[in-house]
């Protein structure tokens, strides 16, 4: 199949009764895990839209994590809890932990074998089998986001602060990051994080030497950042922005370049998301709009748009990469598949 001429097919539909606030697929990509904001938790058939209740975690779900190659599906909540359940419907949720503070950065080692998430100053470890394993402290700042880089290694950020964490020692180390961060994004090949910041620019920090590099001029908070699965390109929007602004880390990297800009919203970016395997980029908006691009040099325009019936909110591409998610304020989930044309 040519990336290039790629194109979307809708498929099938589902409705929840909550308003979607965190979504994954399973690792076979038959299914869509779907939190919602008022606390009810579905599981959507990808093929056929039919969506049944897994449970509750109330009063709300703030992100949810599926153990890669496995059965289980990690909730963090509202209520300071994260949680591990089981894919069918008839086993109970286990609460691994409970804290007065919203637990953040939901996230399995890719081996599906260690959670991990933070909460307040501190990263906590769990085994899938729901034992707890260690918990890293030492961070200066309350931490809002975190990634796994391999193995053994964390990256954390809070106001300020970006850390490299030692999973398997303990050991923190921290630098300097100028400003609040919205986003963290660890880039596929494990060489840099870059971080949406809310004073309208992007932090990126070379994880190898450490060297850091700072993106500025954005219209506002960047609130969206993703890495292409080639680590070459990453693209952001900020809040307010209808554009996509693409930077191309080839070669010398973008510093001092002029990155691609993609105009294909007429109104505010919500969501992107780069396929995990390919070359596709996928935006989606309050214009009603679902946009597919397969950014590069001299190539901006867009591949195909896809009009919903509403504005739109989160997307994901499934493990396979053929296939895309969008969830809807309204409670809608739309599925699409990808095609040549």
């Amino acid at each position: 199949m040519s990336a290039r001429a790629a194109g979307l097919v809708a498929g099938a539909t589902a409705r929840i009764e909550d308003f979607p606030a965190a979504m994954t697929w399973s690792p076979d990509g038959t299914t869509l895990a779907v939190g919602g904001g008022e606390g009810s938790l579905f599981q959507v058939n990808s093929s056929t839209g039919a969506a049944q209740k897994l449970g509750e975690h109330a009063p709300g779900v703030l992100e949810l994590a599926w153990q890669p190659k496995g059965e289980l599906l990690a909730s963090a909540g509202q209520d300071g809890s994260v949680r591990l359940w089981q894919r069918s419907a008839a086993a109970a949720a286990r609460v691994l932990h409970r804290s007065p503070r919203w637990p953040t950065g939901l996230a399995w080692r890719a081996d599906g074998q260690v959670l991990a998430f933070a909460s307040g100053k501190d990263v906590q470890l769990f085994a899938a089998d729901g034992s707890a394993l260690n918990t890293l402290t030492g961070h200066s700042v309350t931490l809002s986001h975190l990634a796994w880089r391999g193995r053994d290694e964390l990256i954390t950020v809070g106001n300020g602060a970006l850390f490299v964490d030692r999973a398997d020692t303990g050991a923190v180390e921290q630098f300097v990051l100028e400003g609040t961060p919205l986003t963290l994004s660890v880039s596929p090949d494990l060489k840099i994080a870059a971080s949406g910041l809310a004073d309208g620019s992007i932090n990126f920090r070379h994880l190898n030497n450490r060297k850091r590099s700072r993106m500025s001029g954005y219209e506002g908070k960047v609130a969206l950042t993703g890495w292409s699965a080639n680590s070459r390109y990453l693209a952001t929007a900020s809040t307010g922005a209808s554009s996509v602004v693409v930077w191309d880390f080839g070669g010398k990297g973008p510093e001092g370049s002029e990155p691609l800009q993609l105009n294909a919203h007429e109104e505010r970016v919500e969501s992107l998301a780069w396929q995990g395997t390919g070359s596709l980029l996928a935006t989606a908006g309050r214009d009603w709009r679902l946009v597919l691009w397969k950014p590069g040099p001299g190539s901006r325009k867009a591949l195909d748009i896809q009009l919903l019936d509403g504005p739109a909110g989160m997307i994901c591409w499934s493990p396979d990469a053929r296939r895309l998610a969008v969830a809807q304020p309204s409670g809608a989930i739309r599925f699409f598949s990808v095609r040549a044309v």
